[in-house]
């Protein structure tokens, strides 16, 4: 069994662990489970929650009950009616009801408050949300467009090879100089070093989405292709996306807001009126002196000493700097708020702006990045024969070689800036729609 169990060992070590690999969409429903800005959020509209449940419970009756025992020692004839020096112990017991009638709509302001800072909370919540969606697909675009950019720099770096091959060849049979040798070797150099620089930044690329998604940088992890192309990306109008602004969840947050300084002005204006209240109140208690026997039963002593009573209470405030200061300092509350919602509508319109200006620029940056692609190809290959016939220098074909590689970089990094400009444009006409 040892013998069967250490090269068992040995093969299961031997085989690699597969990567996971994970699509866009896997990568944000993931993200807008585990995001900590988003969980943060979460908890706040909980704890907004708990609040509202408070302010709606205050109108509920506030029932008490309560005992206090005391001794007494010296003489109790005059209180208590017993003859002569004693100790007593004395149980006092009552209880008490309270409801407020009339708050000068203190109460249902401060909840119809509490419950708009509620709907804030929810905003808040769908804020983090499209932000986070935001951001992972620019993690996972910047991913997509490094792993292209290895790829072309591998493929560049065998095309290298290959041309160091047959100018070797050239060279032994006379055709070519040691120059031409040496700038074959740079070439293969240069195109070694943007291979390794690529490689370098595709695995930066790849902790930073994991890291941005909490995942354990030592699991296998790999990302996928998108299945939708540049020609495939849907067109948004811009005046579709921002005719609604005011349901973008950030204005609406801001609107919320507004809409909960105003019920709190009228909450602490509600100070400043009378205040009626429903009260209701029931006394009694008994004594037991220690040393003797000489006193009333504990049932007569209940019945006997027991009273309650029954009424309104009236708080008529006559002078109250501090409530007037309150509905002042609320009012600043309330233009704060209406500043907030104006600045919260024009940041959102001029993001949106903004995105849709630059998809509309990427996107004809990448078609002009494509043809110049084309053209520098072509230039490369015209080049090459030229080389090959003998009426090129190895600096020419270089610099041919570099400028295609350098409008493949730039073809690459313009499809996937216009890919997330136009998903982020998606994410907001969503973030309008739901």
């Amino acid at each position: 069994m040892k013998r069967l169990f250490i090269p068992l060992l040995a093969l299961l070590v031997a085989v690699p662990v597969s990567a996971q690999t994970w699509s866009l969409d896997n990568c944000i429903d993931y993200a807008l489970e585990h995001n900590p800005t988003i969980l943060h959020s979460q908890v706040q509209y909980d704890i907004q929650n708990s609040v509202v449940s408070e302010a709606t419970g205050a109108r509920v009756p506030v029932i008490k009950i309560g005992a206090q025992e005391t001794f007494h020692a010296g003489n109790l004839q005059m209180m208590y009616g017993i003859d002569g020096n004693a100790v007593m112990g004395l149980t006092q017991m009552a209880a008490s009801f309270e409801m407020p009638l009339l708050t000068g709509g203190a109460i249902p302001n401060r909840n119809s408050a509490e419950k708009s800072s509620l709907k804030v909370a929810e905003e808040n919540i769908a804020v983090s949300r499209l932000n986070v969606k935001i951001k992972v697909a620019a993690a996972y675009m910047q991913l997509l467009n490094d792993l292209n950019m290895e790829r072309i720099a591998l493929e560049q770096m065998q095309l290298c090879k290959k041309q160091l091959d047959y100018v070797t060849q050239l060279v032994e049979g006379g055709r070519r100089t040691q120059a031409d040798l040496s700038e074959a070797k740079s070439s293969l150099s240069t195109s070694e070093f943007a291979y390794t620089e690529a490689k370098g930044n595709t695995a930066i690329s790849k902790l930073a989405l994991i890291n941005l998604l909490g995942l354990d940088s030592q699991s296998p992890f790999e990302v996928e292709e998108l299945s939708d192309n540049v020609e495939g990306v849907k067109n948004l109008a811009l005046m579709d996306i921002i005719a609604d602004i005011d349901r973008h969840p950030a204005v609406m947050s801001a609107k919320y807001n507004l809409e909960s300084a105003g019920y709190r002005e009228k909450a602490v204006r509600g100070g400043i009126y009378p205040q009626i209240s429903l009260f209701a109140n029931y006394n009694n208690y008994f004594f037991l002196p220690i040393g003797t026997s000489d006193y009333p039963k504990v049932s007569e002593q209940l019945a006997k000493y027991g009273w309650g009573a029954v009424g309104l209470k009236l708080s008529i405030p006559i002078i109250d700097i501090v409530s007037k200061r309150k509905v002042k300092t609320a009012k600043l509350g309330i233009s704060n708020a209406q500043i907030t919602l104006d600045e919260s509508r024009k940041n959102v319109t001029m993001q949106m702006s903004e995105s849709y200006c630059q998809t509309v620029v990427s996107k004809d940056r990448y078609f002009s990045a494509q043809n110049a692609e084309d053209a520098a190809h072509k230039a490369y290959e015209s080049q090459k024969a030229l080389y090959d016939a003998g009426r090129s220098t190895s600096f020419d074909l270089e610099q041919s070689r570099l400028k295609w590689f350098k409008a493949g970089q730039t073809t690459i990094r313009s499809k996937y800036e216009y890919i997330l400009r136009s998903k982020i444009l998606e994410y907001y006409n969503i973030a309008t729609e739901e």
